[in-house]
């Protein structure tokens, strides 16, 4: 599998391990594709063709991690239902990779759903579809006005 257009900069490894636990999505079982948003693919330097659908759905699937992704959950800090919750994390999704984008700007690969982390807490790990296509339409909205997703 060929991921040479990718241009990588995995940024967060380089943090106090701390704050992040480094571990592979947990597969599933016969992933498909849903809808693949060629806007992002071309912004992020990917041609829309057969052979990397494929692939893609294997890596979103948890099936295939290639060499330069370094897949790991974040541990973080903060509020949660207005209470001082002290340490959260990612309980249900991992950031994949880091690239930078056709403009040469970072972006952050994260995949929801991606399995049980340190921080999953009492959840299993996985992701309600009806939820991530929620979160997916009102980051394609943000977009869309011009929003950006930092």
């Amino acid at each position: 599998m060929e991921t040479a257009c990718m241009r990588y900069q995995n940024t967060y490894v380089n943090l106090d391990t701390r704050l992040y636990h480094e571990q592979p999505p947990t597969p599933l079982d016969n992933p498909r594709v849903g809808h693949f948003n060629t806007q992002v693919a071309q912004q992020l330097g990917w041609a829309n063709d057969e052979d990397l659908m494929t692939n893609w759905v294997e890596i979103l699937g948890g099936q295939y991690v290639p060499a330069d992704f370094k897949p790991l959950s974040m541990a973080y800090a903060g509020h949660q239902f207005g209470q001082w919750a002290g340490q959260l994390g990612d309980g249900r999704g991992l950031l994949m990779a880091q690239v930078l984008d056709v403009d040469g700007q970072p972006q952050d690969l994260h995949l929801k759903g991606a399995g049980l982390t340190p921080y999953s807490r009492m959840g299993d790990g996985r992701a309600v579809l009806r939820s991530t296509i929620r979160e997916y339409l009102c980051g394609h909205a943000l977009t869309q006005l011009g929003i950006p997703l930092v």
